[in-house]
């Protein structure tokens, strides 16, 4: 079975937070079940693009690339050269897998199916939710009406990550058939868990620190103001607690949080250190002591599982499709307000021991719930369920 996995951002492009990396875990997991997979994206690393050395080479981490270079608007992800480029790929796959939406990189790959009489499946990535088509209102109801319904009315199924996103797509009544199969974790933390010291030391952190590590996109969707206040009331009566925010995002917006917290920030309760990559970024998980995620809109929320796979216990708001934190004993599981957020950060700070023990059930639960071999042998079945009808 010959796959093209068909993204507007691919790995190491991994500025883009989640997607990047799930996608490339899902490509090796499908190589890994038998099926022959390739990927052709665009050059996209947020306002710059990935480096010639990468773009220039054929295979990324075992997966066969195409990166296209993007063309004006560059936010829309248009590939002037996309269609050339997937004429001949088209002749010799099976079945094309689109990740994405309010993208022109997806429509024109959709367009290119149905003229070459390939059948394509859809994954959204989150992006239709209602808070996306909030963001963005009028352009994102004709870029809808004119291209996104018609893909999803096409698709062979979409692809959802969770029960949570296939219930915001079944709302939309156009979809096929709705598949929801998660994203993979894998446990990267333990192996560099003694070089733990080395970061807290790049970046002034006490090792005797307890450290709440925010590990995402810094934008207003995922809540990093209301986390800033919710530690804020709750480090108030614990000298010896840090928050580590982890993230890019756009200045003006990193600015405005930065202002926020600016008082934090000089007493070296808060730290901004930037979008961290590779080595780095599990670094950061295996030096923290528990993970917060207050996100008011997630598919998935894929660093909510990587932190629990480095044991850390979470707190996490309903706004992110975890409820087996709470069935897990894995942490908090709560509303998207200063006062839960902060009450359940006070129940980490006050109680260390349980937080340790919430992190290692949660790492037990998670590394069995999300392994990638099976969710590649399950995505293979549901290509193969398409090819058959």
């Amino acid at each position: 079975m010959r796959v093209l996995h068909a993204t507007p951002y691919f790995a190491p492009a991994f500025t883009y937070g989640g997607p990047p990396r799930s996608i490339l875990g899902l490509c090796q997991s499908l190589q890994r079940a038998g099926s022959e997979v390739s990927v052709i994206t665009t050059a996209a690393n947020g306002d710059e693009d990935l480096p010639r050395e990468v773009t220039a080479r054929e295979v990324y981490d075992g997966v066969p690339v195409c990166y296209v270079p993007r063309g004006f608007p560059r936010r829309a992800f248009r590939a002037p050269d996309l269609a050339e480029r997937l004429a001949d790929r088209l002749r010799v796959v099976d079945l094309v897998h689109i990740h994405g939406c309010w993208n022109a990189f997806g429509w024109a790959t959709a367009q290119a199916c149905r003229r070459a009489g390939v059948r394509f499946v859809l994954s959204p990535r989150g992006m239709l939710y209602p808070w996306s088509f909030a963001n963005g209102r009028v352009r994102k109801w004709v870029s809808y009406q004119l291209a996104e319904r018609r893909s999803l009315r096409e698709a062979a199924f979409v692809h959802v990550t969770s029960h949570d996103e296939a219930n915001a797509v079944a709302a939309l009544n156009v979809a096929r058939p709705i598949v929801t199969i998660p994203n993979g974790i894998i446990d990267e933390a333990t192996p560099v868990r003694d070089r733990a010291g080395e970061f807290r030391d790049r970046f002034g952190i006490p090792r005797s620190a307890f450290v709440v590590l925010f590990l995402g996109r810094l934008h207003p969707k995922k809540g990093v103001s209301l986390l800033i206040e919710a530690f804020r009331r709750a480090a108030a009566a614990h000298a010896d607690v840090r928050l580590v925010l982890v993230g890019g995002g756009n200045p003006r917006y990193v600015q405005t949080l930065q202002d926020a917290a600016a008082d934090l920030v000089r007493e070296r309760r808060v730290s901004f250190v930037g979008h961290l990559n590779g080595d780095d970024r599990v670094l950061a998980l295996a030096s923290a002591d528990a993970f917060a995620l207050t996100s008011y809109s997630e598919n998935f929320g894929l660093a909510v599982g990587e932190a629990m796979a480095a044991a850390l216990p979470v707190v996490v708001t309903r706004g992110c499709p975890w409820p087996s934190i709470d069935e897990w004993r894995a942490g908090w599981w709560v509303e998207p307000t200063v006062e839960g957020v902060a009450d359940a950060l006070e129940g980490l700070f006050a109680k260390r021991a349980e937080a340790r023990a919430m992190g290692e059930r949660g790492r037990r639960e998670v590394l069995h719930a999300f392994d990638w071999t099976r969710i590649g042998q399950s995505m293979a079945e549901a290509y193969e369920t398409v090819l058959s009808n």
